[in-house]
């Protein structure tokens, strides 16, 4: 598709758009562009030749369309978290950008378990109205994150070892093609489909609705556990050995951050570089403490939250901000099937080094029922990963990353993947994307699907500002 500056698009086809729009559309210098372009990292600048607030399907339908006939390229933008990729041309007034912050539609079914919900509703949302029947999604660790974009990425939360991945949950979705077209997707009616967008994220089409399934949990054990940095050397080592004790029904993560100098920080936490261990427990209140307790009394906590939890309060778990911080970040990541002691020693070498520059360090454990859903049923696939590795350093400005990039370098050469994915498609973010990047999450033989269905629903790459599969 042949890009196109804002400035040649009319007068006349502007207000041809907008007479079919339920919603809105914005061009540069009008009131509600500036907002309408914000993302969530408020650092990353998008300038689009025209933003589109669509209200319905039909705004969707009119929107592609409008873009094909002035040869604009899409992008797109959920709720929450995240931001268009690659997106050269929505930072150089090139682009349409549809953002999905009115489409906010969302209806619970508690007899049969599900919810199906619109591109612009986050998992707090889900969350709030789904406890209210002691019903949980597989939603994520932050709670600010888009229900759709997370969902068609794979997904994976609290619940992961017990239940799956989010994309596994997804029962149907309505989507519009690249050609304008309305199709309903599920596994009795466009099928390649249905296995692709399960996990193939927004390389398709656009998803204006997406059904999923929930799950009987109406309370969880959980919380975090904090220890000095310097304490790592016990903690790390203790916990992975920790872990090949623990039922399905328990999901835990190892974190390192340093925190900020700040009033929202517990004075306890200001300043420090610590080591944390957080986790859920879908079980009894009495069992969870049994569970955790060897994480908890490894040395002297500077803080310690485990206790009983409804799952409106999952989020509190990982406590991640709802609001981006205003830092510029570097970050990579990479999925193992184990963790050598040869890589213990290395890691924390670098964890603990008071100059390496990183922000956060995280290794989430996974494995549990990922192991058995064969490698087929769905674009993704983690059925050999039992851990996340990812690795973030953040500065003020980007000439102040040099030593956090270094360090998350060192980090992703000295353990690297040894698993048959070795990225998650989810977490492809900030620097760390690309088309390889993009076929590194997949197996071979669901790459090679995926396409297969990208040469037959997009094969000119109109929805390419996203982490991509190339025709």
């Amino acid at each position: 598709m042949i890009q196109k500056h804002a400035s040649l698009i009319s007068e006349l086809d502007l207000k041809g758009l907008r007479s079919h729009l339920e919603g809105e559309a914005f061009v540069p210098g009008d009131a509600g562009y500036e907002q309408a372009r914000l993302t969530w990292e408020t650092p990353f600048r998008q300038q689009p030749a025209m933003v589109v607030l669509p209200a319905t399907t039909a705004d969707v339908v009119a929107a592609v369309r409008f873009a094909r006939q002035q040869h604009l390229p899409i992008g797109i933008q959920g709720g929450g978290h995240g931001h268009p990729f690659q997106a050269e041309a929505l930072q150089r007034d090139q682009a349409m950008l549809l953002n999905f912050g009115r489409m906010k539609s969302m209806q619970l079914d508690p007899q049969q378990a599900t919810a199906r919900v619109e591109p612009g509703v986050l998992w707090s949302e889900v969350i709030s109205l789904a406890s209210e029947h002691g019903l949980a999604p597989l939603s994520g660790f932050a709670s600010g994150v888009g229900v759709t974009g997370y969902l068609l990425g794979g997904g994976f939360g609290w619940l992961v070892r017990q239940y799956g991945l989010g994309a596994g949950s997804i029962r149907s979705l309505e989507m519009v093609t690249a050609e304008g077209y309305v199709l309903q997707v599920s596994q009795n009616n466009h099928s390649d489909l249905f296995w692709g967008l399960r996990g193939g994220g927004g390389n398709f089409g656009i998803v204006t609705s997406v059904e999923f399934a929930l799950y009987p949990v109406k309370e969880v054990f959980g919380g975090q556990v904090i220890y000095p940095i310097e304490e790592s050397w016990k903690v790390f080592p203790a916990y992975l050995e920790w872990l090949k004790t623990v039922p399905e029904t328990l999901t835990s993560t190892f974190r390192t951050l340093q925190f900020p100098l700040v009033p929202e920080v517990p004075p306890a936490l200001q300043g420090k570089t610590v080591a944390m261990v957080l986790g859920c427990y879908n079980g009894s209140e009495a069992d969870g403490v049994k569970l955790f307790q060897p994480m908890r009394t490894l040395a002297t906590p500077l803080l310690d939250t485990f206790t009983r939890l409804p799952y409106s309060q999952i989020a509190t778990i990982s406590n991640d901000p709802d609001a981006a911080p205003p830092l510029q970040f570097y970050n990579s990541h990479t999925v193992l099937r184990d963790f050598s002691p040869a890589k213990v020693k290395l890691f924390l070498e670098i964890i603990t080094n008071p100059g390496s520059g990183l922000f956060e360090v995280e290794l989430r454990h996974l494995g549990g029922v990922l192991a058995r859903i064969p490698e087929d049923e769905m674009a993704a696939s983690l059925s050999d990963v039992i851990f996340s590795l990812y690795a973030l350093a953040a500065a003020p400005t980007a000439e102040l990353l040099g030593k956090g990039r270094q360090s998350v370098a060192k980090m992703m050469q000295a353990i690297p993947s040894n698993a048959s994915v070795t990225v998650l498609f989810n977490a492809l973010a900030f620097n760390d994307i690309g088309p390889e990047r993009t076929r590194e999450a997949f197996t071979p033989n669901n790459y090679r699907r995926l396409v297969a269905l990208k040469n037959r629903y997009d094969p000119y790459n109109v929805f390419h500002f996203n982490n991509n599969i190339l025709p």
